[in-house]
C-alpha cells in the first residue's frame, strides 16, 4: 500500500518538474488562455496515473471501433470498384464516407458520455479526498495555484501512512514496508510538508515501534537515518523520539553501519539542535576505524555536525584535517563551506587549511551560492585571516549578486568585515543598499551585529542607523545580554542622538538582566555610560557595585574601570557618595591597580587613543609616548586629571615601568 503511494509522490514529481520548466520558459505571457492550458497540461499530468486504468480502457474500445469501420470500408470498396454510377451522389465512396461519418459521430459521441461519466467521478473522488484531508475549501480554489494540486496529493500521502500505522505491528514489521515509509517521509521533506500534527503522531507511533523485539531484523539503520534526515528538514523536534532512536542506534549491530547512515544521523540531531553526547561519542569510535570509506559529503555532514559538542574536543577535528587537506579540490562548494565554517566554530586555526582553500574558493568564486560566501567569509574572520584578495573578489560578488543577499547574511559579512577592522565603504554601501526597505528581515541578533560593525569601524550613516532603531526599537526587549551590550556600546560609539524612549527602554532591560552579564561587558557599559550624552549615575553605580561583590578583576577589566574611575571623579564630587559607594570605588580601583603596576602589564603597539592625544600635550611637559607604555592607552587619564597633577602621573608612571 505505502509502496503505491510512493509511487505516486514520484509521478507528481515528475509532473512539478515539467510544471517548473514550461513556467520558467513561458512567464512573460499573462494571457488568461494561456494560463487555462498550463492548468489543464499540470492536472492531465497529475492524475495520469491515478486515472490511467479507465482512460486506457476507453482508448481500447475506441481503436477497435475505428478498426471494424476500417475492414467494413474496405470490403465496400473492394465490391464496388468495377463499377460505375453516373449519379455522383450515388458513388460508393461518397456513401461509404457517409456511413463512416455517421459511426464515428456515433462513437464520439458515446466517448462523450463517457468522458462526462469520467468527470463526474473525478469529482466525487476528489471531494471525498477533501472530506478526509478535513478540506472545507471549494474545489474551485484548486485553480488558484499547482501547488494546491501537490498539497492534495501530500495530505493524502501523509494520511495514509498514519492509517498505516494504526495497523497491528504485525502486519506491518517487513522490510519493504519500512523501506517505503522512509521513502515516502523523505519525499514529503523534500517538498516541505511541515504539518505539525503528521510528524508528531508519526513520532510517537515510530518510538513504540523502535521498542518491539528483534524489530532490528526488518527495520534498518539505513531507513531510521532517512526518517530522521526528512525530521531535519522540516524541523520538527520531538525530543522522546529522538532518544528512543539514540538508544536503538546503539544497541544496533555495529557490522551493518555505513558510513554515509551516520552522517545523515548525526546531521539530523544538528539540525534540530539536539545533541546526544553519547550517541556522538559511540559514533566518533566508529568513524575512527571507518575513516577511509567516508566520502567527501560524509565529512562534511560529520564536521559540521560535530562542531556542536564540546569546543575543547578537536581530536576528530584532527584526524580528518589531513584527508581534507590532500581533497581539498574533490568538495563540492557547499561541502567545503560547511567545513571551514566548522573549524571556525571550534576555533582550530589550522592556518594551512585555510591557505590551501584560498586557490580553491578564488577559482570557483563565482560557483558559490551567497549563503556559502557568507559562511566562508564569517570564518575567515572568526580565524582573523584577513586576506585582501579575499576581500577584493567579496566586494565583486556582492556587486554582481546583490539582491540575492538576505538581510541576516548581509549582517554576518558587516560583522566579518569589523572583526578583520577592514572599512571598506563600498562594501557597507551594498550592504546598507541591500537591507533598506528589508529591515523586517532582519533578525534580533543580525540588529545588534549589525550596529556592533558600524560602531567598531565608526561608519557614522546616521540616517541609515537611525532609520534601523527605529523600525527594529521593539527587539530590544528580546536581546539577551551580549547583543544588549553591542547594542548599546555601538549606539553610544557612533555618537547618535537617539530617541529618549528607545534609551530608557535600552536601560530598563540592562536594570533587568544586569545579573546575567560578564564582568567585562558590565565594564564596557559603565565606560561607554560616561558619555555625557548617556550619563546616568543610577545605571553606572549599579555596575560597579555587582562589579564588586563579584570581585571583578582582569586585564581588559582593569583597562576600562581605571579610566571610569577617573572620569567619575572628574565630574562628581566624591563627597556627595555614600560611605559604601565610596568603598566600593576605593576596592575596584586597587584591583585596577594590581594588574597595572605589574610590568609589561598592557604590551600593545601605540593605541589610536595615544596617537590622537599626543599633539595636544605640551611639549614643555617632555612626555614620550614608547610603543610599549606601562599604562597604556591610559594616556588618556592625563587629559582628565588637572594639569598641576600631570608631572606627578608622569614621574608614578615611569617608576612602574
Amino acid at each position: 500500500m505505502l509502496k503505491h503511494i510512493y509511487l505516486r509522490l514520484i509521478n507528481a514529481q515528475k509532473s512539478i518538474k515539467k510544471i517548473n520548466i514550461n513556467n520558467k520558459l513561458d512567464s512573460s505571457w499573462e494571457h488568461s488562455e494561456w494560463k487555462i492550458l498550463k492548468h489543464n497540461k499540470f492536472k492531465d499530468n497529475l492524475y495520469e496515473q491515478i486515472y490511467k486504468e479507465k482512460n486506457n480502457h476507453i482508448i481500447e474500445s475506441n481503436i477497435n471501433n475505428c478498426h471494424q469501420i476500417e475492414n467494413e470500408n474496405k470490403n465496400a470498396v473492394l465490391e464496388r470498384r468495377d463499377k460505375t454510377y453516373e449519379d455522383p451522389k450515388l458513388h460508393p465512396l461518397v456513401s461509404l464516407s457517409n456511413n463512416r461519418n455517421n459511426k464515428i459521430e456515433n462513437i464520439l459521441n458515446i466517448q462523450n458520455v463517457k468522458n462526462t461519466q469520467n468527470n463526474n467521478r473525478e469529482k466525487c473522488e476528489e471531494e471525498l479526498l477533501l472530506t478526509e484531508l478535513n478540506q472545507n475549501e471549494d474545489l474551485k480554489k484548486r485553480h488558484c495555484g499547482d501547488m494546491n494540486e501537490l498539497n492534495l496529493i501530500l495530505n493524502y500521502s501523509s494520511m495514509q501512512v498514519i492509517k498505516s500505522l494504526n495497523v497491528k505491528h504485525d502486519y506491518i514489521n517487513c522490510k519493504d514496508y519500512f523501506m517505503s515509509l522512509s521513502l515516502i517521509c523523505n519525499q514529503l521533506a523534500i517538498y516541505n510538508y511541515r504539518n505539525p500534527n503528521f510528524w508528531n503522531i508519526l513520532s510517537i507511533k515510530l518510538i513504540d515501534i523502535l521498542k518491539i523485539k528483534n524489530i532490528y531484523k526488518t527495520f534498518c539503520i539505513r531507513w531510521l537515518a532517512l526518517i530522521l534526515n526528512s525530521f531535519g528538514r522540516v524541523h520538527f523536534l520531538n525530543k522522546a523520539f529522538m532518544k528512543s532512536s539514540a538508544i536503538y542506534i546503539q544497541n544496533y549491530k555495529v557490522e551493518d553501519l555505513h558510513s554515509f547512515d551516520i552522517s545523515q544521523i548525526v546531521n539530523c540531531y544538528s539540525k534540530l539542535n539536539y545533541i546526544d553526547y553519547n550517541l556522538f561519542k559511540y559514533f566518533e569510535k566508529i568513524i575512527y576505524e571507518k575513516i577511509d570509506e567516508l566520502s567527501y559529503q560524509s565529512i562534511s555532514n560529520i564536521c559540521n555536525a560535530y562542531s556542536k559538542l564540546n569546543p575543547n574536543d578537536t581530536k576528530l577535528y584532527s584526524i580528518l584535517t589531513d584527508k581534507i587537506k590532500k581533497n581539498i579540490d574533490k568538495f563540492n562548494e557547499q561541502e567545503l563551506a560547511n567545513i571551514l565554517n566548522a573549524y571556525s566554530k571550534l576555533n582550530v586555526k589550522d592556518f594551512d587549511l585555510f591557505n590551501k582553500s584560498l586557490e580553491y574558493i578564488f577559482h570557483r568564486f563565482d560557483n558559490f551560492k551567497p549563503i556559502e560566501i557568507v559562511m566562508i567569509t564569517n570564518a575567515y574572520s572568526k580565524c582573523n585571516i584577513n586576506n585582501k584578495t579575499l576581500t577584493s573578489h567579496l566586494f565583486s560578488y556582492m556587486k554582481k549578486n546583490y539582491n540575492l543577499f538576505q538581510p541576516p547574511e548581509l549582517a554576518i559579512i558587516a560583522n566579518a568585515c569589523a572583526n578583520w577592522n577592514v572599512r571598506e565603504y563600498k562594501i557597507f554601501d551594498i550592504i546598507k543598499k541591500g537591507i533598506i526597505k528589508k529591515e523586517h528581515m532582519l533578525e534580533n541578533g543580525n540588529v545588534a551585529m549589525l550596529l556592533h560593525a558600524y560602531g567598531k569601524l565608526l561608519i557614522r550613516d546616521e540616517y541609515f542607523i537611525l532609520n534601523i532603531i527605529k523600525k527594529k526599537k521593539h527587539v530590544i526587549s528580546y536581546l539577551d545580554s551580549r547583543n544588549l551590550t553591542l547594542f548599546y556600546v555601538s549606539i553610544i560609539k557612533l555618537n547618535i542622538d537617539i530617541p529618549i524612549e528607545i534609551y530608557n527602554n535600552l536601560k530598563l532591560n540592562i536594570f533587568k538582566k544586569l545579573h546575567t552579564f560578564t564582568d567585562l561587558a558590565l565594564v564596557s557599559i559603565c565606560y561607554s555610560s560616561m558619555f555625557y550624552m548617556y550619563f546616568d549615575i543610577k545605571l553606572i553605580s549599579s555596575i560597579l557595585f555587582l562589579l564588586n561583590k563579584r570581585k571583578a578583576s582582569s586585564r581588559s577589566f582593569a583597562h576600562q574601570i581605571h579610566v571610569s574611575l577617573f572620569v567619575l571623579q572628574s565630574i562628581y564630587d566624591f563627597y556627595k557618595f555614600s560611605f559604601k559607594f565610596i568603598i566600593c570605588l576605593n576596592d575596584l580601583l586597587t584591583r585596577a591597580y594590581h594588574y597595572i603596576s605589574q610590568k609589561n602589564y598592557y604590551d600593545i603597539n601605540k593605541s589610536a587613543i595615544q596617537k590622537r592625544i599626543y599633539p595636544f600635550i605640551p611639549k614643555k611637559k617632555n612626555i614620550s609616548i614608547q610603543s610599549e607604555v606601562a599604562i597604556g592607552p591610559f594616556v588618556v587619564d592625563f587629559l582628565l586629571l588637572s594639569k598641576d597633577f600631570h608631572q606627578h602621573q608622569i614621574e608614578k608612571c615611569r617608576s612602574i615601568k
